[in-house]
């Protein structure tokens, strides 16, 4: 099997929990001059500028890109300043998984709403971002369906159709979704943003807790 496998980030490479989303956090109350503006909003497979309009809307604030702009400045310096934190850790054993199969005859991609400069930061972070080669992020959706879409355009203009299956893995129920999108297998990883329980409701073609029960599928 030569795999395309595209991986979401927080609650699967990522460990999620409440300090992953700090430096978004701190952002978002800097740049509109709130305090905890992030109350109440579920930021789980959503893209981050969605979550940027919902804040927004709470505050009463209209959307302009300059906002926006002023915003990922913002954002950045916070992403500096984070990185010699432990807010950004290894979720259960991914680091290990994915680079073994960077290794490997099969292609890696991400599908996230992390805008590109999170995902680096927070993966360079656990060593592992240069074992991507493309991704769909952020940037190009505000849906997960229109970042899952684009993720899929750029690996076949980066890979060609170099690939005979498709993978999907992440964490939340709309991963199951996005891989049924794309007529995608789902690997669900019970560590993030929906439990065992929930996800299993929706009969992913596998459930696990870590990475090594699905590594005889592709090593």
């Amino acid at each position: 099997m030569n795999a395309l496998i595209f991986f979401d980030i927080n609650g699967t490479l990522i460990k999620r929990d409440h300090r992953t989303d700090i430096p978004y956090s701190r952002a978002i109350d800097i740049c509109l001059g709130l305090s905890d503006g992030m109350k109440g909003v579920n930021t789980s497979a959503r893209s981050d500028k969605d979550v940027f309009m919902e804040v927004l809307e709470n505050a009463g604030i209209e959307f302009s890109e300059a906002l926006w702009l002023d915003f990922l400045g913002v954002y950045e310096k916070q992403l500096q300043t984070f990185s010699a934190t432990d807010v950004w850790r290894e979720n259960v054993d991914a680091v290990s998984f994915v680079n073994a199969l960077s290794k490997s005859r099969h292609k890696l991609s991400m599908i996230t709403g992390e805008l590109r400069i999170g995902a680096a930061y927070k993966l360079k972070k656990i060593g592992i971002w240069d074992a991507f080669d493309t991704g769909g992020f952020g940037e190009d959706g505000l849906t997960r369906f229109e970042i899952a879409d684009a993720a899929m355009k750029q690996a076949l203009e980066r890979f060609g159709n170099d690939f005979d299956a498709l993978y999907v893995i992440g964490d939340t129920l709309l991963d199951i979704k996005t891989a049924r999108h794309l007529g995608a297998k789902i690997i669900s990883i019970a560590t993030g943003s929906n439990t065992k329980e929930e996800l299993a409701a929706l009969s992913p073609d596998y459930l696990i807790q870590s990475f090594e029960e699905i590594a005889h599928l592709f090593l």
